[in-house]
């Protein structure tokens, strides 16, 4: 007697046998054959391997030597340049915590491929007469089976599907919060852009009255006094610029985070500039109702537990099992040799009424109403605050334009006609110039201000409603 094996894969398969076994032997390789079917090779996990699978920046990452120089600004080509679309896409393609969420819906539909799973039969062989087995033998083979009980298979099975639909839900919400996370970091990272390309030409400007007020030191129309004021002015706006380029570097760290990249620093784009009222708040708030991703969550969370508390309930009522459909046995030594049997057995709930289940099911229940109650009544003071931020920053947005930026624009003019010709004030010239430098710097900061609003209001309706709105990606 003998039978052949080979290793595979870690496991040992039974290939055949060369003659016929005895009871023990077939029964050992049986259990062989199904050990070797089972044998699960695991996945190795290593850092660097995951670092080489990271998704590459798609904008141009830089290499850290960007800021090497003041006034240095990031090379990028159009074509490299990372728009607000294409950054909302490429989160949601390589953002790791969306990639773990999606994971959950892969435990979600196996949850509910189990829940529609029957339970296995069950085979018992039994040996008789062991204290004669030398002059008789006699053996028995049992199949046994539980049915599923219709109104905790239903119930079971309408949970795992309401959970699995939570789970859809859930992770139509945490897109959507990272592509608003995205469009804001984006546009943060738009302004100090902004505000370094308009600090690096105050550079310039100022540099060129040094030279100048130099020129006028030479021949003696200024003094060494006003030339190193003017010194001093250039010193503070490169002080500013240096800021800003720390700045530009974190948040290009906090884009690419948010993207699963590297940082991203050539973007392209226009900042906000619009400052339209918002639409009516009744709209907003039924807009929301039928939008928003986490309510949808909610309200399905909420279905499973009326389901679980379905299921639990159900289980209260007596069921059975087939313990023999049918049940064999070889006895010689009996009336009747070969036997046959079937057998029922079922439970009485007498002493366990399933209450704690129950209760525990019922109080899960009333936990996740008031979840989704406090999720809807926060609706309408989220989109409130909203709707008075941006009518807030519009306001002051739509002020400035009107009356600010055209100030700054003649009190620009009037400098520049006065450096020209050599009229120079030098106190009176850098104390205009930084005032110019911090209203355009405000500016920036308004228009940032008032797209950060609709930011929020569309982060909170669940749709994009901001007058910068384009396609967007629907969530994977």
């Amino acid at each position: 007697m003998t039978a052949r094996a080979r290793p595979g894969r870690g496991c040992w398969s039974v290939l055949g046998l060369e003659q016929e076994l005895g009871p023990g032997a077939a029964l050992a390789a049986l259990v062989a054959a199904l050990t070797a079917t089972g044998c699960y090779q695991p996945r190795a996990l290593d850092a660097r391997t995951v670092l080489r699978e990271l998704p590459p920046a798609e904008a141009g990452a830089g290499d850290g030597r960007a800021m090497e120089s003041r006034g240095s600004r990031p090379s990028a080509t159009p074509a490299a340049a990372l728009t607000e679309d294409a950054a909302v896409v490429l989160a949601l393609r390589s953002n790791p915590d969306l990639r773990m969420l999606r994971d959950q819906r892969g435990i979600a539909e196996g949850e509910v491929v189990a829940a529609g799973a029957l339970a296995n039969p069950t085979v018992a062989f039994d040996l008789i007469h062991l204290e004669d087995w030398g002059a008789q033998r006699a053996w028995a083979l049992s199949l046994g089976w539980e049915p599923p009980q219709p109104a905790v298979y239903a119930a079971r099975r309408a949970a795992a599907r309401a959970g699995a639909e939570a789970v859809d839900a859930e992770l139509a919400e945490a897109a959507w919060q990272i592509a608003a996370a995205v469009r804001a970091a984006h546009a943060s990272l738009l302004a100090i852009a902004e505000k370094r390309a308009l600090v690096d030409r105050e550079v310039g400007a100022r540099q060129r009255i040094v030279e100048l007020v130099r020129a006028r030191v030479a021949g003696g129309a200024s003094t060494r006094l006003d030339l190193g004021v003017a010194a001093l002015a250039v010193a503070q706006v490169e002080r500013e610029s240096d800021e800003l380029a720390a700045q530009e570097i974190a948040a290009a760290a906090a884009l690419g985070q948010l993207l699963g990249t590297a940082p991203a620093h050539a973007i392209a784009g226009d900042l906000f500039d619009d400052p339209r009222p918002p639409p009516a708040l009744d709209a907003l708030v039924e807009e929301t109702l039928a939008a928003r991703p986490a309510l949808a969550a909610e309200e399905r969370r909420y279905r499973q537990r009326e389901e679980t508390v379905r299921l639990e309930r159900a289980r209260r009522w007596p069921w059975f099992r087939f313990t023999a459909v049918p049940r064999y046995r070889a006895d010689g030594s009996d009336v009747h040799p070969h036997d046959f049997s079937a057998g029922v057995e079922v439970s009485v709930p007498i002493f366990n009424l399933n209450r704690g289940p129950i209760q525990i099911a019922e109080a899960t229940r009333d936990q996740e109403h008031e979840a989704f109650g406090k999720l809807v009544g926060g609706v309408r003071r989220e989109l409130a605050s909203a709707r008075e931020e941006i009518a807030l920053r519009g306001e002051a947005l739509r002020r400035y334009v009107d009356e600010v930026l055209p100030g700054l624009e003649t009190q620009e003019r009037l400098l520049a006609k006065a450096v020209a010709g050599g009229q120079i004030d030098i106190v009176a010239l850098t104390t205009a110039e930084d005032l110019i430098l911090r209203s355009r710097s405000t500016y920036i900061d308004l228009r940032l201000a008032c797209y950060r609003a609709w930011i929020d209001l569309d982060r909170t309706v669940g749709r994009r409603l901001s007058p910068a709105a384009a396609a967007v990606p629907a969530p994977p």
